[in-house]
């Protein structure tokens, strides 16, 4: 690979965005083709932006949770080598089960695994969210957890590459790919023909359509998830908070984020806004007139086994994947990897590629 490879990439998501400002900083010539009309409006606009690893079963995915554990410091990097704040919640998180059993079960297994979460008691709970209508009796707390714009933080980091001389096209499908013994020379996107030397598919659920003709099944299929914004009396900024009844973070006074899934049936938007006012009421006190601002609904790219598409097309020399849930906490991590790829060196973000 030469010293300074042109790069493509398929998607403006926040995999995307880390991998063209990671590869322009490193000296890549990048080019990032977008098929909405701007950055981060896919699913990572309906993503609730969490770098967490306290939601996560140790037990289910050792390596998996060992990454999530090593996210905190690799946007800490990111963040330092942008040289600008990131668009993010910074109040830590609390966690708790449907019993005092369950919580400290949960700090069991987290703490077999290496992590050190605290339990709080209800009166420290309460200390923290003052708006609980019942604080539960035990809860951990990771003060270092914390929340993203995804879709502010793809921008910026996008606008980032574009000062290091990246270029984004927007509202653009990548339609085709060209290649010549095996290896990718250019990507076609509408009426252009990028000349490439790698392609980097982070497209989510597009990816698999674009590397169609080279990979037979990429695994992934798609996961519905939303993000659900009210407005109402929500006087301060809070932790983030995972309840068994409502995960949710109030990231400015008189504004509350709540993920969900997405319920089976027809118009998902109003059921989704009915049961978070529902739940919201149910959940704080002294919440005044709840509105509905926003229901965006996204569909995350999950992979079938539960694996990353992370990695190297074995039959198109210079194409790589970029495939993965979660894809907000790990962007750092593949795009690290992405970068050690491109440029034939050793891997050392702890991201095991796979060879697709």
């Amino acid at each position: 690979m030469s010293a300074s490879p042109t790069v493509v990439i398929a998607g403006a998501g926040i995999v995307g965005a880390v991998a063209a400002f990671v590869l322009s900083r490193a000296g890549a010539a990048v080019t990032v083709v977008e098929a909405r009309p701007g950055p981060g409006e896919g699913v990572s606009a309906a993503s609730f932006g969490w770098i967490n690893a306290i939601t996560f079963d140790p037990e289910n995915d050792p390596a998996l949770y060992g990454l999530r554990r090593e996210a905190f410091g690799a946007w800490a990097a990111l963040e330092q080598a942008l040289g600008r704040p990131l668009p993010a919640h910074r109040q830590g998180s609390l966690f708790w089960g449907r019993s005092v059993a369950e919580t400290i079960e949960a700090r069991d297994q987290h703490s077999e695994a290496g992590s050190s979460y605290r339990i709080l008691g209800q009166a420290e709970i309460a200390a923290l969210l003052p708006q609980l209508a019942s604080p539960p009796d035990a809860a951990l707390f990771a003060p270092e957890e914390f929340a993203l714009d995804v879709s502010a933080t793809a921008r910026l980091l996008l606008k980032a590459a574009e000062e290091s001389g990246a270029t984004l096209v927007t509202g653009t499908r990548v339609t085709g790919i060209e290649s010549e013994s095996g290896r990718v020379r250019a990507v076609r996107a509408g009426d252009l023909r990028l000349e490439a030397d790698s392609l980097i598919v982070a497209a989510g659920t597009e990816s698999g359509r674009i590397l169609g003709p080279f990979v037979q099944d990429l695994g992934v299929t798609a996961s519905p998830a939303a993000l659900v914004t009210v407005t109402g009396n929500f006087p301060q900024t809070t932790c983030i908070t995972d309840s068994p009844e409502l995960e949710f973070r109030v990231p400015a006074p008189g504004l509350l984020l709540s993920a969900h899934g997405v319920p089976e049936g027809g118009d998902p938007e109003a059921a989704l806004a009915r049961r978070t006012l529902e739940r919201v009421r149910q959940v704080l006190k002294e919440t005044g007139n709840l509105k509905i601002r926003s229901v965006q609904i996204g569909q995350r790219p999950v992979p079938a086994d539960g694996m990353p598409r992370v990695g190297p097309v074995a039959s198109l020399a210079g194409a790589y994947a970029a495939v993965a849930h979660p894809g907000v906490i790990l962007a750092p991590a593949i795009a690290a990897t992405l970068c050690a790829l491109v440029y034939d060196r050793p891997a050392g973000s702890g991201f095991q590629p796979v060879t697709l």
